[in-house]
């Protein structure tokens, strides 16, 4: 029997409401996915147990977030695209970078579509990062980020594909406002960092695949530890 999606949890209290997770969908809403998945399924897109599932899905969707997941990974703009702000989005705070990442609706996407998406290596990450795994992997790994944040938003949208969160030991990450009615969803890293250190808060929605909050696996400990960053 078709689970129907559950409502997408909240995003954290200092973060501004985002309208797809707030504002509820109407039978104009729902017969307009209906018909691009039929669409979908006359191209060859979907099978016809997929078709009837994602019908049955977008029958007990309540929120634009719902069915942004029922069409992730179909060639069609997310149904929430309209409500979304259009305008550039003003900076976080004066002085912000004008580069994504520094404001929650505009934040730092990795789209996995069909290859995956990472970011990894050296690099200052912002405190928006949105990750949308479509139909590949979408990973952002800080093991050897530079960063003075207290915190880091990770905003997951899943479609069939997979989302990773790759911290250092000393990191936390928060996976309480993330989703898991579809999809499946495992940490193991705690969830409180410790002192000094940032919490990576993540929410969302999954989606149909899986995500994962992980350390540094034994081919990246090596790598870390050759180059004297273990």
């Amino acid at each position: 029997m078709t689970t129907p999606p559950a409502r997408s949890p909240e995003p954290p209290e200092n973060t501004p409401a985002d309208p797809a997770r707030t504002m509820r969908i109407g039978h104009a809403e729902r017969d307009e996915v209906i018909e691009v998945l039929r669409e979908a399924a006359g191209e060859g897109r979907l099978t016809t147990e997929e078709l009837t599932e994602r019908i049955e899905l977008t029958a007990a969707a309540k929120f634009y977030v719902d069915l942004d997941a029922i069409v992730a990974d179909l060639p069609v703009p997310p149904p929430s695209d309209r409500i979304r702000p259009t305008q550039r989005p003003p900076r976080a705070a004066p002085g912000a970078s004008d580069a994504p990442g520094h404001h929650p609706f505009d934040p730092l996407v990795l789209r996995a579509s069909w290859d995956n998406a990472k970011r990894k290596g050296r690099w200052t990450p912002p405190p928006f990062i949105r990750l949308e795994a479509v139909g590949a992997t979408a990973e952002v790994n800080f093991l050897e980020a530079t960063t003075d944040l207290p915190e880091i938003d990770v905003e997951v949208s899943g479609g069939m594909g997979n989302a990773v969160v790759v911290v250092p030991e000393d990191w936390g990450v928060n996976i309480d406002r993330l989703s898991s009615s579809w999809g499946t969803v495992r940490s193991k890293v705690a969830a409180d960092p410790q002192p000094g250190k940032p919490l990576v808060r993540v929410h969302g929605s999954m989606g149909m695949g899986a995500f994962t909050a992980r350390h540094a696996g034994c081919f990246e400990r090596k790598r870390l530890e050759s180059s004297g960053n273990g």
